[in-house]
Protein backbone atom coordinates (compact mmCIF):
# COMPACT_ATOMS: atom_id res chain seq x y z
CA UNK A 1 0.00 0.00 0.00
CA UNK A 2 1.28 3.83 -1.00
CA UNK A 3 0.84 6.12 1.84
CA UNK A 4 -1.27 9.12 0.59
CA UNK A 5 1.63 11.32 0.31
CA UNK A 6 3.36 9.04 -1.92
CA UNK A 7 0.05 8.69 -4.25
CA UNK A 8 0.07 12.52 -4.80
CA UNK A 9 3.36 13.05 -5.48
CA UNK A 10 3.35 9.68 -8.12
CA UNK A 11 0.29 11.51 -9.63
CA UNK A 12 1.89 15.02 -10.00
CA UNK A 13 4.73 12.94 -11.74
CA UNK A 14 2.58 11.01 -13.56
CA UNK A 15 0.57 14.23 -15.05
CA UNK A 16 3.97 15.62 -16.29
CA UNK A 17 4.59 12.38 -17.98
CA UNK A 18 4.51 13.30 -22.11
CA UNK A 19 3.72 9.47 -23.36
CA UNK A 20 2.68 6.21 -22.35
CA UNK A 21 6.01 4.98 -23.38
CA UNK A 22 7.47 7.06 -20.57
CA UNK A 23 4.73 5.56 -18.40
CA UNK A 24 5.73 2.54 -19.24
CA UNK A 25 9.63 2.75 -18.77
CA UNK A 26 8.95 4.23 -15.29
CA UNK A 27 6.93 1.17 -14.12
CA UNK A 28 9.28 -1.06 -15.68
CA UNK A 29 12.01 0.35 -13.83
Amino acid sequence: MLDQNIKTQLKAYLERLESPIELVAALDD
